[in-house]
């Protein structure tokens, strides 16, 4: 009787040692695919910034543009009185 005993001790480690043998693995897989995960993550974060120096440059350069382009139409209408002006005078 104390050989059974010992057989389903031994049994039963050896099934405990072969579920924690593949929760070890599962382990190092979650691990592994969670350094990729944060790599990933990095390199998004890097895109963003990249993407969001850009989005500046580009309001930055909109924002000269319509500077420009009111100077421009004030000197258009400016122009416009002036030319105005001199049909009357002629």
């Amino acid at each position: 009787m104390g050989d059974k005993i010992l057989q389903q001790i031994l049994t039963e480690l050896q099934s405990i040692k072969s579920q924690l043998d593949e929760n070890t693995q599962i382990t190092k897989t979650i691990r592994d695919r969670q350094e990729e995960t944060d790599a990933k993550l990095v390199n998004l974060s890097m895109d963003v910034h990249k993407i969001k120096g850009e989005l500046l440059s580009l309001k930055e350069g909109q924002e000269r543009q319509d500077k420009i382009l009111e100077s421009l139409a004030m000197r258009s209408l400016e122009q416009e009185t002036e030319l105005r002006d001199l049909k009357r005078i002629k």
